[in-house]
């Protein structure tokens, strides 16, 4: 990964991929966004009014029948009423263990260098995706790329085809070497160009 020359950045992702890519590159999460999930309208939300959100604190939803801790996210607001977000915490045993890695890389965080990436490409989304959905993701003003599995209509769209072979739910993340995790579908998008000059 010598091609990285933006080092210093945060990358906010809704999903796995944020972390993966961290790892790729061999740095240190300056995000608090690893090893969980937001909805697609949540995370859309949460990117718009991301200082807002990284402020608020992040108190456990105990409403939630899952097998993985849930955290909400509600900022204080004077003249907006800020939507709660919800965070699903899948790859924690404990909400306490969540937060506390939450907490420590929030304060890792970049704001002179956010770079957000997000995906749509889950049949159990796509089912439901809406014009809302679409308009929100457009509003974030940081430089951003959503992956997803046919056009649609998102500004900052990078069509990436399921291979055939794979049957997982999460295939983004599928690697076509079980031996290189760096030929992963998802690297089918230059992230690294991306990285360095926020832009597609």
């Amino acid at each position: 990964m010598s091609n990285l020359i933006n080092k210093d950045f945060t990358l906010i992702s809704r999903d796995c991929i944020g972390g993966v890519i961290y790892h790729q590159l061999g740095l240190q999460f300056t995000s608090p966004t690893i090893n969980l999930f937001f909805s697609l309208d949540d995370f859309n939300y949460f990117c718009r009014y991301l200082k807002k959100y990284i402020k608020a604190k992040l108190i456990e939803d105990k409403n939630e029948n899952v097998e993985y801790p849930v955290g909400i996210l509600k900022p204080k607001a004077i003249l907006r009423k800020y939507k709660p977000v919800k965070v699903g915490f899948m790859h924690y045993d404990s909400f306490d263990f969540a937060k506390e890695k939450w907490d420590i890389r929030k304060r890792r965080i970049n704001f002179k260098n956010i770079i957000v990436i997000n995906s749509c490409c889950y049949s159990t989304e796509t089912d439901t995706l809406n014009d809302a959905i679409i308009k929100s993701w457009n509003k974030i003003k940081y430089p951003k790329v959503i992956l997803v599995n046919k056009p649609y209509r998102f500004n900052n769209e990078f069509v990436i085809k399921k291979p055939e072979e794979c049957k997982e739910f999460a295939w983004l993340l599928y690697s076509r070497n079980k031996d290189d995790d760096s030929v992963r579908v998802f690297n089918d998008f230059d992230f690294i160009n991306f990285i360095n000059n926020k832009k597609m």
